[in-house]
């Protein structure tokens, strides 16, 4: 996996002055906006997803108190009014890096969810259930998994703070669990919805605590296990959860 050093991102290519903007360019030069049209649209997409990568690398590493405005300007080649202009302050930067992945990722949750069909093993089936949900973190490559992982430990570091609990994640992360948790709960019917429901936050909890990749389980296996073999850890949460569940189910036990 990609190296979490503290190195800097593409430049867009110099200072780019928000849409709408009356300032000129360097030695009165007009602006590009008002000789491009339709390019100074595109200019300004690539100003504001410049901002958000870098923010969503920087925020991953120190999180949102421990990063500057500056930081992120000097990262994504971009200036303080850019970022000023798309999101206003650094919370709502902040808001909109954790946000905008949402949207796709809970789409094809969804669909995929809409589309299962049970094979009559219910370990199986359990889980399928939980690697479709986790699925959309990891992509379908290893160049997607790659491009994800600055999101993944982004969520990592803020997943157990309440405030961003009620802020994002009560809006934009809860619905589509809550329809995964009522899926399992239909393939066990044996267990109560309380018992299914503690089960999968449990999952979740275990989920982002290994996407963070900190090494912990590399120091406590002796170098046997890696923090960062993303396809074992994936494989080793579903089985061990799956197979609690349908434990669980089996042996009567709804605590």
């Amino acid at each position: 996996m990609s190296s979490r050093s503290d190195t800097a991102y593409p430049s867009t290519g110099g200072r780019t002055l928000p849409p709408g903007s009356s300032a000129q360019a360097p030695h009165g030069r007009t602006d590009a906006r008002k000789r491009k049209g339709k390019g100074s649209r595109l200019d300004g997409e690539r100003t504001r997803r410049a901002i958000l990568d870098a923010a969503e690398y920087l925020f991953s590493l120190d999180g949102l108190a421990g990063v500057s405005i500056r930081r992120i300007t000097k990262h994504s080649g971009t200036d303080l009014a850019s970022v000023n202009y798309y999101f206003n302050t650094k919370e709502g930067l902040f808001r909109e890096v954790l946000v905008r992945r949402v949207e796709a990722m809970s789409s094809e949750r969804m669909r995929s969810l809409a589309s299962f069909e049970p094979a009559g093993d219910v370990l199986a089936d359990v889980e399928r259930v939980l690697d479709l949900f986790v699925a959309p973190l990891f992509g379908s490559n290893e160049e997607e998994c790659e491009s994800l992982a600055n999101y993944r430990r982004l969520v990592s570091l803020v997943t157990n703070s309440k405030t961003w609990q009620n802020a994002i994640f009560r809006d934009h992360y809860d619905p589509t669990a809550s329809a995964y948790i009522r899926r399992l709960e239909q393939l066990l019917p044996g267990l109560t919805s309380e018992t299914v429901c503690w089960s999968f936050n449990f999952f979740l909890g275990a989920l982002t605590n290994a996407m963070a990749e900190t090494g912990r389980v590399d120091r406590l296996s002796g170098g046997q296990c890696r923090s960062a073999d993303l396809l074992m850890m994936k494989r080793q949460l579903l089985g061990f959860t799956a197979s609690s569940l349908v434990g669980l189910a089996k042996s009567g036990d709804t605590r």
